[in-house]
């Protein structure tokens, strides 16, 4: 299946990814953008920045199972590599809300410290000890640790980074700098950068593949 957000609808579209054809459409809230799937592929997160809300839908069914609130213009889900939590970046507000993937309660929010804190677009750690979330107008990474739920450190990466990804060991973090029209290299250990490479103009998200 093809998860799609959308926008105009208020919907996710649900797609067989083999021949194309319109399985469902799933009444979401309004303005639907990021669409992510639970590592056990059973849940499927869509978050609403209209609503300020998450949507978690039954991936097999398909069918809507719960609307979250979290914080104004949430703009993806980050989930936990067991599948426990799920973190949602509020843009507007400036933090990140940890909901429990089993009650759908939330359990902390984590306030970004620092000036201009968008938090974008996120991935967690293979051990599940952080997740590293895109900040947007705020240039850097958050670190955030899983164990406290709070904001433990920040990475200057780049003009306005948006989407991030992950090595499958955890060293290396990518993410992709709008504006500066580059990806920046981020080692994990050392919370630095080690390279920016240069590719096509406003770069929105980047994937890792072996």
């Amino acid at each position: 299946m093809l998860y799609v957000a959308n926008e105009d609808a208020a919907q996710a579209g649900v797609l067989n990814a083999e021949n194309g054809d319109v399985v469902a459409a799933v009444k979401v809230g309004g303005e639907p953008e990021g669409v992510n799937v639970s590592p056990d592929g059973k849940m499927v997160y869509v978050t609403s920045e209209e609503d300020g809300a998450v949507f978690a839908i039954d991936a097999l069914k398909p069918r809507l199972v719960r609307k979250v609130e979290v914080g104004p213009r949430p703009r993806s889900t980050t989930f936990l590599a067991d599948g426990t939590r799920a973190y949602v970046p509020s843009e507007t507000g400036g933090e990140v809300r940890v909901i429990d993937t089993k009650t759908y309660k939330t359990l902390a929010t984590v306030k970004l410290m620092g000036e201009l804190q968008r938090p974008m677009s996120g991935v967690a750690s293979p051990d599940g000890k952080f997740v590293y979330m895109t900040t947007g107008r705020g240039k850097t990474v958050a670190v955030i640790d899983t164990a406290t739920n709070q904001h433990v450190g920040s990475i200057e990466v780049g003009d306005r980074p948006w989407g991030i990804a992950m090595t499958p060991d955890g060293k290396t973090l990518f993410t992709a700098n709008g504006p500066s029209n580059d990806v920046s290299f981020v080692d994990t250990e050392t919370r630095a950068v080690t390279a920016r490479v240069k590719v096509g103009e406003g770069p929105w998200n980047v994937v890792f593949q072996r």
